[in-house]
């Protein structure tokens, strides 16, 4: 027999087990008849500072039935699995990105049976791991090989959130591969599951060693430069702008930062349009001043962890919202450049978030519209405004100015302590922003004022953050492929249909089992 207990709620200052049982008893378990406990979420509830609790949904099961005679218990249904097989599609498939939503892509094909080609225009993570050390320590670039590109893609490099506000029945499987390759437990029941960049690398090792012995075959450093397309079906694509391989099928994951590759697509004819993205800067405070915003007196508990936060703010004569995005608590912030002689930034942290600072990106929503009509104005000026970062910085690093100095809009003039590690370039971000971008950023930090651990002396801004996510999408059909191409199958977030590890993960699954598989019966 199994049920399920919902919202129990356990003081952070009891022995968590001890006190669950307790409450179990309460309910007429005995801890006896308990052959199985299933954490299903844990969450923080931390809106009383002087008693924070944690809150728990479990399943339990039982070694021999009981009468239900209580609201707070519920009988837990078996679940059905829904059974797939493949269609069993003729030709050879190759996978283009190594990101989430490709690795997934090609785990399920390999499920099927298929024996796809993986390829990644950058390095494997070892060597990715040397190159990116070249470039904070010496700022020698590789364009291929870098923050945004290389095995994992731009979440390898990242806080490993997979919180999502997507409801797929992909979910829990994704959850389940990531576990089984060396994820941890936790997330398939934390409220705010994260991996650690420390933890994603050897997931991501784990799953192409997995891929590779179900028949699939990883192809790193090949670039794809260009693609063969007749009588508007894919027929092959173009490596390192050297050879061309013949494909039937060819899916797309090719990450948000690959603007050459959107070139070359829509130079081809490929059908895209403009989507709304957002741009801003993150925003660094020291992490004893977001725990203890988030947990008062608790704040260092050894419970707790690194707190997170989340803030929105909506502008109502524009009908635009401003929102922190990709928080990392004890985190790090990272030169997120790809390309020689742009600048940029993101977040990222390892799985113990225990670090000095906390960061996280704080940006304007930008309808596509905003600055330009045709479909890569927001590219151009994502551009526009790395370039114009690395002139003013004078090379590799970040712009960088105190909270309380942009709201007066002044430069900065004393060094700023922070977790980033090249250059810091301290800069004028009124000067430096649109009006449109620097206006609603104002008015957000004006309303979110009132909090002042948030909004204080010791806050940073460092910036630009450009990339949160594509600023365009490869429009795709129902079924997931190509509006206009035929056997072209765009997924994840480069296509523009995710935004973030868990999305893109789901995506690449999903498409694959409408393309290649097939409901059983």
């Amino acid at each position: 027999m199994k049920i399920g207990i919902n919202s129990i709620n356990i003081s952070i200052k009891e022995n968590q087990e001890k006190a669950l049982l307790k409450h179990f008893e309460t309910l007429g378990i005995e801890k006896e008849n308990i052959k199985q406990i299933s954490y299903q979420k844990k969450s923080i509830d931390s809106r009383k500072k002087t008693d924070i609790k944690f809150v728990y949904n479990i399943e339990l099961e039982l070694n021999k039935d009981i009468k239900i005679n209580n609201d707070k218990i519920f009988l837990v249904e078996k679940k059905e699995n829904i059974k797939r097989l493949s269609k069993k599609l003729e030709g050879r498939i190759a996978v283009i990105g190594t990101g989430p939503a490709g690795l997934f892509s090609a785990l399920r094909l390999c499920e099927y049976g298929y024996k796809p080609v993986i390829f990644e225009r950058g390095a494997k993570v070892e060597e990715r791991d040397k190159d990116i050390d070249n470039f904070i320590n010496l700022s020698v670039l590789n364009p291929n090989s870098n923050i945004q590109f290389g095995e994992g893609g731009a979440g390898t490099y990242s806080d490993g959130k997979l919180n999502t506000r997507v409801k797929s029945e992909y979910m829990e499987y994704v959850f389940e591969e990531f576990v089984k390759n060396g994820a941890q437990e936790e997330i398939m029941y934390d409220y705010k599951p994260h991996i650690g960049t420390d933890i994603l690398k050897k997931v991501v090792v784990n799953l192409r060693e997995k891929i590779i012995s179900m028949g699939g075959t990883f192809l790193f450093k090949h670039h794809i430069s260009n693609f063969k397309i007749i009588n508007d079906e894919i027929k092959g694509i173009e490596i390192n702008n050297e050879y061309y391989e013949e494909f039937d099928h060819v899916i797309l994951a090719i990450g948000h930062s690959a603007r050459d590759t959107y070139k070359k697509l829509h130079e081809l004819g490929v059908f895209m349009e403009a989507k709304d993205f957002a741009i801003g800067t993150r925003i660094e405070h020291p992490r004893e001043d977001i725990d203890t915003m988030q947990f008062g007196k608790f704040s260092g508990h050894k419970n707790l962890g690194s707190a997170t936060y989340n803030f929105t703010y909506n502008n109502p004569q524009e009908k635009r919202g401003v929102f922190s995005f990709c928080m990392c608590p004890g985190g790090e912030i990272v030169n997120a450049s790809s390309t020689e002689g742009q600048a940029l930034v993101n977040g990222m942290s390892y799985s113990k978030r225990d670090g000095e600072f906390s960061n996280s990106a704080v940006v304007v929503a930008l309808r596509k519209e905003d600055f330009g009509t045709d479909v890569f104005a927001g590219m151009r000026l994502q551009e526009s405004l790395e370039k114009k970062a690395y002139d003013i910085i004078g090379g590799n690093g970040a712009l960088a100015q105190n909270l309380q100095d942009f709201l007066k809009d002044k430069k900065t003039s004393k060094k700023i302590s922070s977790s980033y590690k090249m250059d810091l370039h301290s800069c004028n971000l009124n000067e430096f922003f649109p009006d449109l971008i620097t206006r609603n950023l104002h008015l957000a930090f004006d309303s979110w004022a009132r909090n002042k651990y948030f909004v204080s002396e010791r806050a940073n801004l460092i910036g630009p953050e450009t990339r949160t996510s594509s600023p365009v999408r490869i429009v795709r059909n129902q079924e997931g492929r190509s509006l206009n191409i035929k056997n072209l199958y765009p997924i994840g977030e480069g296509a523009g249909y995710a935004g973030g590890i868990t999305s893109a993960s789901i995506d690449g699954v999903k498409i694959v089992d409408l393309m290649f598989g097939k409901l059983e019966g």
